[in-house]
């Protein structure tokens, strides 16, 4: 893989690359706002820009992803490269959204997948040839791990389809997410790694480009600085000093474990439950609709379609719920949860489960409705109690949770950005523990390279 190397974690001396934004909105658009990266993205999105929204882990993405979707006057169509990004911000697959199925084979032409596309029968294309014809506003979320061909092909059909010669075919287009984080999936590991910056359609989108650099998941500076070296791969001096002192041999056998692997993930999270006394809970999802939807959502949720649990049990809600009638602090009757909140289970009856927060409220958790497509009732149904066993997961679920404390195992992590994804979940540095200190962090130097010339 000549696009990803091998940082050594001592004994080297280079400058930090320089992050920062200079894409810049009109200024009259601005008025007298602060000019701050989340003013500057939120004026040029608003003007109808085509904008990249990027930053390290924690500073903020989602929440300025969906500030702009919940105040943008017209239609936004939001969607992600992989099933479980799709899911965690309530939209679908790019792929699904298309219709355009896997995508072009290698050297397939985007006319001859085209036309073969357009010979295809199946429904699900000419609803995503409708969608892309409709839509106003297109976000394309962990924008990272999408490979560049495949951004090529949606470029091409949305001008295709849409009948204008210009950028997306005139589609206003949000990109978010950090390409030193999770990249493309590599079928081939003789490969490079195809990054959508790289695919002649991101120059031609024209995207304004800019950086979140405030740190809100953490907010201890040494920690934040280390994260900062880790992102980039440097891990030496200080930086590494203050990682090293987080090796841990013997945590808590409560704290959440991260993993590479699901085979890891099944066998600690297996043992632990067969560890608590007692008789063991199966709870079953109720689904419905289509058979390769309920693939689908069985496939990515975070919520395991069998869930075993036993009074004792370490989970994790795996979604957001408020309480009735608002937060619970303003007069609600049941504790809010949001997702990546752990708890313990106190007892497991028929119509809910009773969790224990760590903050010691008693949280009646009744099932959860997923749908393959919020807007369409007939749509598969995915119906189960949002939750999951935490004793462990893997890094790639872990993406956009934030956890108190964990237990990391980074060592097999091959991926660039998997082993950054994995330290930035932490809150505090008290809460980072590695199994082992590690040989070397994977980073993508044309990633770094990219944010050298935004």
């Amino acid at each position: 893989m000549d696009l990803a190397h091998k940082c050594a974690v001592e004994n080297m001396n280079d400058s930090q690359p320089e992050l920062m934004a200079t894409s810049w909105p009109n200024y009259e658009a601005l008025a007298d706002a602060v000019l701050t990266p989340e003013n500057l993205f939120h004026a040029s999105a608003k003007a109808g820009g085509n904008v990249f929204l990027t930053g390290a882990g924690g500073t903020g993405k989602s929440t300025q992803l969906r500030a702009f979707i919940a105040e943008c006057p017209r239609h936004v169509s939001v969607t992600a490269p992989t099933g479980v990004a799709a899911l965690n911000v309530g939209g679908m697959t790019i792929h699904r959204f298309c219709g355009m199925l896997i995508g072009p084979a290698a050297g397939q032409s985007n006319e001859d997948y085209f036309a073969q596309l357009q010979r295809d029968p199946r429904r699900s294309i000419l609803a995503g040839f409708n969608r892309v014809k409709r839509c106003e506003v297109l976000v394309i979320d962990e924008i990272s791990m999408l490979p560049g061909r495949q951004f090529e092909f949606v470029e091409f059909l949305f001008r295709r389809l849409r009948g204008r010669d210009v950028p997306f075919g005139g589609c206003q287009v949000i990109a978010t997410g950090d390409f030193l984080q999770l990249p493309p999936v590599l079928a081939d590991g003789h490969l490079a790694y195809d990054w959508a910056f790289k695919a002649p359609a991101w120059e031609a989108a024209g995207f304004r480009t800019f950086v979140l650099e405030k740190v809100r998941r953490q907010d201890e500076p040494g920690f934040v600085r280390a994260l900062a070296d880790f992102r980039v791969g440097r891990v030496w001096g200080d930086s590494a000093r203050l990682l090293q002192s987080r090796v841990r041999s013997n945590p808590p056998a409560t704290m959440t474990r991260l993993f590479t692997h699901n085979v890891q993930v099944d066998k600690w999270n297996s043992f632990q439950l067969s560890e608590l006394p007692g008789d063991e809970s199966v709870c079953h999802a109720c689904q419905s609709g289509p058979e390769l939807q309920r693939e689908f959502l069985t496939r990515n949720l975070l919520t395991p379609a069998t869930l075993h649990l036993k009074a004792g049990a370490l989970v994790m809600f795996t979604v957001n719920r408020a309480a009735p009638g608002g937060h619970a602090a303003r007069g609600g009757d049941q504790p809010m949860y949001v997702n990546g909140q752990l708890g313990t289970v106190m007892e497991v009856l028929p119509d809910h489960v009773l969790v224990k927060a760590k903050t010691g409220e008693e949280i009646p958790v009744e099932r959860f409705t997923w749908r393959y497509d919020q807007n369409d009732d007939e749509s598969a149904s995915f119906s189960q109690f949002p939750l999951r066993l935490a004793w462990a997961m893997t890094i790639h679920k872990s993406q956009g949770l934030t956890l108190d404390a964990a237990y990391l195992d980074i060592r097999a992590a091959r991926e660039p950005g998997q082993a950054y994804v994995a330290v930035s979940r932490v809150r505090s540095l008290a809460g980072l523990n590695f199994k082992e200190w590690f040989k070397g962090v994977h980073v993508s130097p044309e990633a770094i390279e990219f944010y050298k010339n935004v």
